[in-house]
């Protein structure tokens, strides 16, 4: 990469606001942006140089940057949010565009956009060896879905010589300091089981057949760290193989840890998930040494339950 600063969008973030932790630890000077930093994630960026507001006109006085990474996006559903359909894939496209324009602009190496497994339905194919990668062909359409297909699309047809991109589909991803936002409704399943055994006592598993693939956050965040450092030879690319687990043996995995919680089974028909993930390539996510889900859950529960 050229010099100067890597600017970080969305990371105010779970994913995006260790992202740029990671870069800072790794002896980057970070730009992180967001529309609002909530209190506690303020305090875990304190060395870090913050800006906030919407992202467009922030972008515009910025002077040169090293590289970008793109993790702004919508993900809550236009029903939740009050929105058309419409509307809500303008958002998600306005905010890859107008970033896109500023990193040619600003000398910036290398753009990486954050995409998603979202991209996927459950009978995708074809499916290697059982796994979802990037030879699967993507055919979800559900707004958030879709803007993530189109943007990979955009993302690589921007790429010219000095201006290398990159799209990196996520998966399911856990770890500290998650929390509900405007634009990300929801917690990931781990998350749920643990404040439901939290709250009530008891862990409903909607789909206790389903096999997941589970990324820590910090280990992903170190190899997304070092992947902006090697070679870029495709246009896109899965973050790795995380270790496998079945939600039912999830729910098993926190109730050994959280005592006085049950476990309820919904009723069948279950719906259908997709094959956990995995790359058909070589990477820094490929060689990545992943925490396993009984050490992260030891170390995730007790800040979970703390009063």
């Amino acid at each position: 990469m050229t010099t100067g600063p890597i600017l970080v969008t969305g990371a105010g973030g779970f994913v995006c606001s260790e992202v740029a932790l990671a870069l800072h630890r790794a002896g980057h000077e970070v730009v992180a942006v967001d529309r609002i930093f909530d209190a506690a994630t303020s305090v875990r960026l304190k060395n870090i140089h913050k800006i906030e507001g919407e992202l467009a006109p922030i972008l515009n006085p910025l002077g040169p940057c090293a590289a970008v990474i793109h993790g702004a996006a919508i993900t809550a559903s236009p029903e939740r949010l009050g929105i058309t359909r419409a509307a809500h894939i303008r958002r998600n496209m306005d905010l890859l565009t107008a970033t896109l324009e500023f990193a040619q602009s600003a000398g910036a190496s290398r753009f990486l956009f954050v995409s998603s497994m979202g991209v996927f339905e459950p009978n995708d194919t074809p499916t290697p060896n059982g796994w979802v990668t990037e030879l699967t062909h993507p055919t979800a359409d559900c707004t958030y879905c879709a803007a993530k297909h189109a943007g990979e699309l955009l993302t690589a047809s921007a790429a010219t010589t000095g201006f290398e991109t990159l799209s990196l589909r996520l998966g399911n991803i856990f770890g500290p300091h998650e929390a509900v936002r405007e634009s990300r409704q929801h917690l990931c399943l781990v998350a749920r089981m643990v404040a439901e055994a939290r709250d009530v006592g008891i862990i409903t598993v909607q789909t206790p057949e389903a096999n997941r693939e589970w990324a820590w956050l910090p280990d992903l965040a170190d190899a997304i760290v070092r992947l902006m450092g090697d070679p870029w030879e495709q246009s896109v690319l899965h973050a790795g193989a995380p270790p496998v687990m079945g939600d039912l043996d999830l729910a098993r995995a926190v109730v050994n840890r959280m005592p006085r919680t049950s476990i309820r089974l919904s009723s069948p028909p279950h719906a259908a998930i997709r094959p956990p993930m995995a790359s058909s390539f070589q990477t820094a996510l490929t060689q990545t040494q992943w925490t396993a889900m009984a050490a992260a859950l030891d170390r995730l529960i007790p800040l979970a339950v703390m009063p």
